[in-house]
C-alpha cells in the first residue's frame, strides 16, 4: 500500500463520497475508486460499500481508518520535525489555544518569538477546550495553551502562569446585603456561558453546582459575545480577570459577590510526552515562558527544552 492510497482512502471516509474526494485531491474519480479498490485486495476485507446512492464505510473501514490517520499524522510529526532539527529558526510551530488564552495572553507572546525568530512559521489555531486538546492528542499541535490537561492525554506541563476567573455584571446590578442575599440574586439573574467543551463552561457548571443553583442561561458562542452581553445588561458571567480588566478600570462592568469565587484556574503550555518535540516549537516554548512575567516553567519543562535545544541554549 501507499501514502497515496491511505490519504485517498481516509479522504472518502472524512468526506463521505468517492466525488467529493476526488474533488477534494484533485483526482478523477475513477483514480479514488481505484486506490480504495486496491487497499481492499491486498488487506482482504471491505473497507467501504454502496448504501443507497452513497457509501458507508464498513466496521473494518471504521478500525482500518483511525490506524491509518495516526499513522500518517505520526509520519507527518516526524517530517517537520526532521525539517526543524535540520534548521530550527526556519521549522514552523504550530499552537492551539483557547480563546482568552489566544486573545489575552498568547498572541502578545508571540511577538518576542517573531522578533527573535523571524524566519519560523506559526500556526495559530483557536478553539475550545475540547478541541485543542484533541488537536494535541491528533498530533495537529505542537504546543497548546488552555487550562489543565485532561488525565486521559499524554502530556508534559511546560510551564504555568495565573489565571483568575471572576464573575462580573453590569454597573446598574444592585449590591447585595448578605451573603444569602448575593446567592439568591445570582439563582434570579441570567448566566452567559460558552458552548460544551469549554473550559469557561466547565469551571461555571461547576460553581453553580458549589451555589446550589438553577439560574437561567444563554449561551453565547465566544467570549467576546459573553462580555458584550453582561455590558448591554443580559446578565452576569464566570470569565478571566485578564479578559475584562480594562472594562472593569473604565466601570463599564463590575465584579459580582459571589461565594466560591475567585477562581483559580492556571494557564498551562503544554507538549505531547508520546512524540518528540520538534526544536522549533522548543525555540517556541522556551520563547513564550521568558516572555511571560507570569510564567512559571516546571522543572520537567525544563529538562525536556534543554534536551530539545541541546547547545543551542
Amino acid at each position: 500500500m501507499t501514502f497515496t492510497q491511505l490519504r485517498t482512502f481516509l479522504a472518502v471516509v472524512q468526506l463521505g463520497s468517492v466525488r467529493a474526494a476526488a474533488e477534494h485531491l484533485v483526482v478523477s474519480q475513477p483514480a479514488v475508486s481505484g486506490a480504495v479498490a486496491s487497499l481492499e485486495r491486498e488487506l482482504g476485507v471491505d473497507l467501504i460499500e454502496r448504501d443507497g446512492r452513497g457509501l458507508r464505510v464498513t466496521a473494518a473501514g471504521q478500525s482500518f481508518a483511525a490506524a491509518a490517520k495516526a499513522g500518517l499524522d505520526l509520519l507527518d510529526h516526524g517530517v517537520r520535525v526532521a525539517k526543524s532539527v535540520e534548521d530550527p529558526p526556519r521549522g514552523t510551530v504550530r499552537i492551539a489555544a483557547i480563546a482568552t488564552a489566544a486573545e489575552q495572553v498568547l498572541l502578545p507572546l508571540l511577538a518576542a518569538f517573531r522578533r527573535e525568530q523571524p524566519g519560523a512559521g506559526v500556526t495559530v489555531s483557536v478553539g475550545n477546550r475540547t478541541s485543542v486538546w484533541d488537536a494535541l492528542r491528533d498530533l495537529d499541535a505542537d504546543l497548546v495553551l488552555a487550562g489543565r490537561p485532561p488525565s486521559s492525554l499524554a502530556a508534559v506541563v511546560l510551564g504555568r502562569a495565573r489565571n483568575t476567573l471572576v464573575v462580573v455584571g453590569d454597573p446598574m446590578r444592585p449590591k447585595p446585603r448578605s451573603r444569602r442575599d448575593a446567592v439568591a440574586g445570582l439563582a434570579e439573574a441570567t448566566w452567559l456561558l460558552r458552548e460544551e467543551g469549554s473550559g469557561t463552561r466547565e469551571a461555571t457548571d461547576g460553581l453553580l453546582a458549589q451555589l446550589g443553583i438553577d439560574p437561567p442561561q444563554m449561551i453565547l458562542g465566544s467570549n467576546g459575545a459573553v462580555e458584550q452581553a453582561v455590558v448591554a445588561g443580559f446578565g452576569v458571567a464566570l470569565i478571566s480577570l485578564d479578559a475584562v480588566a480594562a472594562r472593569l478600570a473604565s466601570g463599564a462592568l463590575v465584579r459580582v459577590e459571589c461565594p466560591h469565587t475567585p477562581i483559580d484556574r492556571p494557564w498551562h503550555l503544554v507538549a505531547s510526552s508520546d512524540v518528540a518535540l520538534s526544536p522549533t516549537a522548543a525555540l517556541a516554548a522556551r520563547s513564550i515562558l521568558e516572555a511571560a512575567d507570569g510564567f512559571t516553567p516546571t522543572a520537567h519543562g525544563r529538562r525536556l527544552l534543554a534536551d530539545r535545544l541541546g547547545a543551542r541554549g
